[in-house]
Formats: C-alpha cells, sequence, structure tokens
C-alpha cells in the first residue's frame, strides 16, 4: 500500500460515518432487499466487499467485492463516489437483482 493510499484509509477510518454503502434492490419475485458492501482499502486498491450479485459470485468460495484502483489525483470522496457507481453496475450486470429506483 503506497503512502497516498494510506492516507485515503486513514481519512476513511477518521470519518464520522461507517464506511458502508446500502444498496435497496429487488429480487426476480419483487421482493425489496439490501445489498451492504463494507468498504476498506487493500493494495492500491479501494475495495467495496459485498454480496453476491451474480450466479458466478453465488457459486464462488470467494467473497464477492468491486474493486476500483487508487488515483493520486482524486480524493476520497471521489474515490468513493466511483467505487458506488462501480457496485452498481455489477448489480445491474449480475442478473440476480434490479436497483430499486
Amino acid at each position: 500500500m503506497n503512502n497516498y493510499t494510506k492516507r485515503l484509509q486513514t481519512d476513511l477510518n477518521n470519518c464520522e460515518r461507517v464506511p458502508v454503502f446500502e444498496i435497496e434492490v429487488q429480487d426476480e419475485y419483487g421482493q425489496i432487499e439490501w445489498i451492504y458492501c463494507d468498504i476498506f482499502f487493500k493494495g492500491n486498491s479501494v475495495v467495496a466487499q459485498r454480496d453476491a450479485v451474480s450466479l458466478a459470485e453465488e457459486a464462488s468460495k470467494y467473497i464477492a467485492s468491486t474493486r476500483i484502483v487508487v488515483d493520486n489525483c482524486q480524493g476520497l470522496d471521489e474515490h468513493l463516489q466511483d467505487l458506488y457507481e462501480a457496485v452498481l453496475n455489477d448489480i445491474e450486470d449480475g442478473g440476480i437483482f434490479e436497483l430499486v429506483q
């Protein structure tokens, strides 16, 4: 983990809010559910460890996650926004859930 990523992790740790995304989704039966994502930095990436959103992820022995590479030109807020958008894309592409608007 480089120094900039360490600084972003420190900034995240010092936030007053819990580093979690809660995303409302709907399953194939119309039932409302929530996808919870724990946010943290690992290596040179910011990671959202989350529930499975595709059949392949459900069948995998690994914990599902979305990650983006840290960009030294962006701050914590921009990284979190980019990660959130990446998670939304994974949900839309996964085929198990639909986003609730």
